[in-house]
């Protein structure tokens, strides 16, 4: 990221830059969806954790785990286990309050450790909005970005991808870059 983030000439703002800083940023929020819903799934269906505690297992298969996840999502707790089949009525995994209702009603064996991990790092969430107005470009996403500037060293943008470059005053880095480093941490600690 840093390597590309250096060969981009000043902020991008069209065609071929945008389109790559697009793609990009797809990766990464697909890539920390996938981690948080494997961290929870593999400590529903019993796993080791990286300090080598055994989590023994709460739920009989993935499809279990998903069933009661893609329930929560409508926030409906299951009077009843079931199977879900279609990943995509899953909630985002990556969705840091979405994903900690899920935890809680799923209740795997390391929930504190997992609701910690996940709970401390509040500011993922400004990634998902500029990713989600990217991918759903119209005024009210694009306001949903619009209020996290007040917390960054912010200029006007006229993409949302160009509020990736915001700087975080407390990290002393681009937006971005402070909240990977959020995700590094939330990722180790939920591996503990």
């Amino acid at each position: 990221m840093g390597a590309y983030l250096q060969q981009v000439a000043g902020l991008p703002t069209r065609g071929a830059q945008l389109h790559e800083l697009e793609g990009w940023l797809s990766e990464v929020w697909q890539t920390w969806c996938r981690f948080c819903r494997r961290a929870v799934v593999e400590s529903c269906l019993g796993s080791v954790t990286c300090s080598g505690v055994i989590l023994q297992p709460t739920y009989a298969s993935e499809g279990h785990v998903s069933f009661v996840a893609s329930k929560q999502k409508r926030g409906v707790a299951p009077r009843a286990l079931g199977v879900n089949t279609v990943l995509r009525l899953e909630p985002t995994w990556g969705h840091v309050d979405k994903l900690l209702e899920v935890i809680q009603a799923l209740a795997p064996p390391n929930a504190v450790g997992l609701s910690s991990a996940f709970g401390t790092v509040p500011s993922i969430e400004h990634v998902r909005l500029i990713r989600n107005s990217t991918a759903h470009m119209n005024t009210q996403t694009m306001a949903e970005v619009m209020t996290v500037q007040p917390q960054y060293v912010a200029f006007p943008v006229r993409h949302p991808l160009q509020a990736l470059f915001w700087q975080d005053s407390v990290a002393g880095k681009p937006l971005i870059h402070a909240r990977l480093d959020d995700m590094r941490v939330a990722a180790m600690n939920a591996c503990l």
